[in-house]
């Protein structure tokens, strides 16, 4: 049994792997504070599945905030005797990172690039729907280059933030775009104004690298998949299948 952790800037996905993903729970990444807690998270998380914790085995972490990296380092010396496996963009296990500074790719990315290339296509297009939305382009197997968005949720809560009258409005398709009233406009803008500049990013990168498969994971991937011809694919397990392409290619 296998733990996996995907650490994202908002939420935390935990995962456990036996011999596929048995079951996920997503978290606030503010609530984790020490190895203590976590532990006792875990605990009865396994505990609702029927599993006992002492056959976690491995401890797989792909983690965008460094401090959370500290709890997770403790956890596993404390309660498991073991030390984390950690992502990074290494050179060794298959896949060309083509970028200025490999280190500073982002866990998650790397994770989302593996999961694609072991779970659908070499040539693929992964747009994560996270506190940023990144999307990665990945050639013959290889890293090729991406971008960063903000997330819509971040988009309205600058808005909101930073304006004097502008409400928090939910997030969903419009269907015309010419708003009539303020939450119109609003969604219309972040939504709608979204999917335009990722279909921009996609149509430019086809022609710039070739035909591609395009997949989506994260939060408010599933609003953009329903609503809108972009996307071919749909895993919200992405991340963590990837998380465990890596540990299986660092291992072998």
């Amino acid at each position: 049994m296998k733990i996996l952790a995907d650490i994202g800037n908002t939420n935390t996905v935990i995962g456990f792997w036996d011999e596929k993903i048995v079951q996920t729970w997503r978290l606030s990444t503010s609530y984790i504070e020490t190895e203590d807690q976590l532990y006792v998270m875990l605990k009865i998380f396994l505990s609702d599945m029927n599993y006992d914790i002492k056959e976690i085995k491995s401890i797989l972490v792909c983690s965008v905030v460094p401090r959370i990296n500290t709890v997770f380092s403790y956890l596993g010396e404390k309660y498991f005797s073991l030390k984390p496996l950690f992502v990074s963009a290494r050179n060794d296990i298959g896949v060309g990172w083509n970028a200025d500074n490999p280190e500073e790719i982002g866990a998650d990315r790397i994770c989302n690039v593996i999961g694609a290339i072991d779970n659908y296509d070499r040539n693929s297009i992964v747009i994560d729907f996270g506190t940023a939305v990144t999307v990665d382009i990945v050639r013959d197997g290889n890293f090729v280059g991406g971008c960063i968005l903000p997330g819509p949720k971040t988009a309205m809560k600058a808005l909101f933030s930073n304006t004097a009258k502008l409400p928090e409005v939910d997030l969903f398709f419009e269907d015309h775009y010419l708003g009539v009233n303020t939450a119109d406009n609003i969604r219309i803008g972040i939504i709608n104004g979204t999917y335009f500049a990722l279909k921009g990013i996609i149509d430019s990168a086809k022609e710039e690298a070739g035909e591609s498969c395009v997949i989506a994971t994260g939060g408010l991937a599933k609003i953009f998949y329903e609503e809108k011809n972009l996307i071919n694919f749909l895993d919200s397990d992405l991340t963590l299948k990837g998380l465990y392409g890596f540990y299986k290619r660092v291992k072998s």
